[in-house]
């Protein structure tokens, strides 16, 4: 199981058990899609999220494209353009002809931290969320609601090629799957079913993050095969985007010499009790 899958399932077991006697419910949606939060809580009249983020991590992601020479806040983001997004793009059109050729490593981009946060707040805020928990270097935890984020993390604004994720693997590409998972993994005892009319594989090993493509020449250019990590060895079949667009990627990294005391469960429990 992944570093970061393992470190959500670890915060969902400490809400759970800091919280049984606080009359919530404490559900973990635990998947990979940035639009949707990690951690619902439930009371008599409270609904709200909880965004795990590990000592070092990203969040907030937006996509942009060029169009007639010139950088512009992509039409299909889940989130409506603001502000924060606006100067971003001014940055990046300021400096069109740095930025134009960027690549799959990317260019960190100049943005006030104002703005920075200024976006991952308003992002996190657009889903529900209310807190944040991560864990410091001596591995207590920490939790902080969603506009004071920065005062545990420091921030980086990242100009970045990257695919635009994935989709369920249509019906025409079911057969070369098939043949391409045999070349790959015929040495193990694995099955494919459908759940939902999705399809997933069962396999008894925990593949690594490059063992999860498989590349076929029926594919467009760009394009592979994906096995999306669900937990207990159940993998979703699921086939890349062709599209590499920039993105705004926006990197924390927790701050040194944080005092512990300031930010713990009872941020949570003060909100819960709240009127």
């Amino acid at each position: 199981m992944s570093k970061w899958k393992v470190f959500e399932n670890e915060m969902t077991s400490y809400l759970q058990e800091m919280l049984d006697n606080y009359n919530t419910i404490v559900k973990q949606y635990g998947n990979s899609d940035s639009t949707v939060s990690d951690i619902e809580i439930f009371s008599n009249s409270k609904k709200f999220f909880v965004e795990v983020k590990m000592p070092v991590s990203q969040t907030s992601q937006f996509v942009v494209e060029i169009k007639d020479n010139k950088f512009l806040y992509g039409n299909k983001n889940r989130y409506a353009s603001n502000k924060y997004s606006d100067e971003i793009i001014k940055i990046l059109n300021d400096n069109f002809e740095l930025y134009r050729k960027v690549n799959k490593k990317g260019f960190a981009v100049p943005v006030s931290s104002l703005a920075s946060f200024g976006w991952v707040i308003s992002n996190m805020k657009n889903k529900g969320v209310e807190f944040i928990i991560s864990v410091d270097n001596s591995n207590n935890q920490i939790i902080i609601p969603v506009d004071k984020i920065s005062e545990i993390f420091n921030i980086r604004t990242i100009l970045r090629r990257k695919k635009s994720g994935s989709r369920r693997l249509p019906k025409a590409y079911y057969d070369d799957f098939k043949e391409r998972l045999k070349l790959r993994f015929s040495k193990y005892k694995y099955n494919l079913y459908f759940e939902n009319k999705r399809l997933y594989l069962y396999i008894p090993i925990n593949l690594s993050k490059s063992e999860c493509y498989l590349s076929s020449d029926l594919l467009n250019n760009g394009q592979s095969y994906f096995l999306s990590n669900k937990g207990n060895y159940k993998y979703e079949v699921k086939i890349t985007s062709d599209t590499n667009n920039p993105n705004i990627i926006f990197e924390l990294s927790l701050k040194d010499n944080i005092d512990y005391d300031m930010f713990t469960i009872q941020m949570i429990i003060d909100y819960l009790n709240k009127d």
